[in-house]
Formats: structure tokens, C-alpha cells, sequence
């Protein structure tokens, strides 16, 4: 599928007393499928419960594609990453890529997204992460698990 295929599809975030998220809507490429319903194509920096993979619904509103509801799990999970010395970003994503993740940098250079296939042991993620959170390089957030030691699990959104 080529790029001109792809449509993005907005993402209304609840902002938290603390401000955050720093935006109020976040766009995710995404793929029409042949039911009208799209095949999110990007890694989520913002948005929560929602994966690469997933199969969302989404309408017009004011001129925009914009997301209505979830309708089902593509079995992919989404961890978010803030490192701490920003001059080992691009050593963690490399070895996060070596665990078979993708990883999407934001427009702030020590924050980025990572994508956990459904074929990539999350477990083997979460513990690479949790030795680096526990020298103080970084943190992180698991914003949408759909992994269950390996297995798939099924998302609810609602």
C-alpha cells in the first residue's frame, strides 16, 4: 500500500490535572478497509488503549476523520519511553529493535513510542526497560498491553 492510501485518523486526549498530555488531539496514520472501518498504522505517542494493528471506527466531524470507537485487538502493544540521558536514545531503540520492537521518536528528542508485535515476548521488553528505569535512564508506561506472557489479550476501550 502506498502513503497516498493512508488516511490520519484524530484521537480526541482527556488532559489530567497535571496538564499531560501537552496536546489536545494526536493523529494515527491509518488504512480504510473495505467495511469503512481503519487499520491503525502508527505508533501512539499520546493515546492510550490503542495499538499498530487495531481496527478502529471513525467519522467526519468538522472537516476531520476522527476516531468514534474501538472495534478489535491487532495484537500489538504500545510502551511509551522518556529517557533520561538523552544521548543513549538511539542505543535503547536499537537494542529495543534487536528485541524485534519498532520504535517512533516524537518531536521531543528523549520521548518515544515502541511497538511490541504480537510475536515479540513482552516480557523480555518490560524487563529490558525495568533494568534501565532502575539506573535512572529512563521511564516508561505501558499505554496499551495486549500481550499476556506471549499470549494475546483481548482490549477493552469502553
Amino acid at each position: 500500500m502506498n502513503k497516498a492510501e493512508y488516511v490520519k485518523v484524530a484521537f480526541k486526549l482527556p488532559r489530567g490535572d497535571d496538564g499531560y498530555p501537552p496536546v489536545d488531539w494526536e493523529n494515527l496514520w491509518a488504512i480504510p478497509l473495505s467495511d469503512g472501518s481503519y487499520l491503525v498504522d502508527s505508533v501512539p505517542f499520546y493515546v492510550k488503549l490503542i495499538s499498530s494493528g487495531d481496527v478502529v471506527a471513525a467519522s467526519h466531524v468538522d472537516g476531520q476523520l476522527t476516531f468514534q470507537n474501538f472495534l478489535a485487538a491487532g495484537g500489538h502493544s504500545t510502551v511509551r519511553v522518556i529517557v533520561y540521558e538523552v544521548d543513549r536514545v538511539a542505543e535503547l531503540r536499537s537494542k529495543l529493535s534487536g528485541l524485534g520492537c519498532a520504535t517512533e521518536l516524537s518531536n521531543v528528542p528523549s520521548f518515544f513510542s515502541v511497538d511490541v508485535p504480537p510475536d515479540v515476548n513482552l516480557s523480555a521488553v518490560v524487563n529490558f526497560l525495568e533494568r534501565f528505569a532502575g539506573q535512572g535512564v529512563l521511564d516508561y508506561e505501558e499505554a496499551s498491553i495486549q500481550h499476556d506472557n506471549g499470549d494475546v489479550l483481548a482490549v477493552d476501550v469502553e
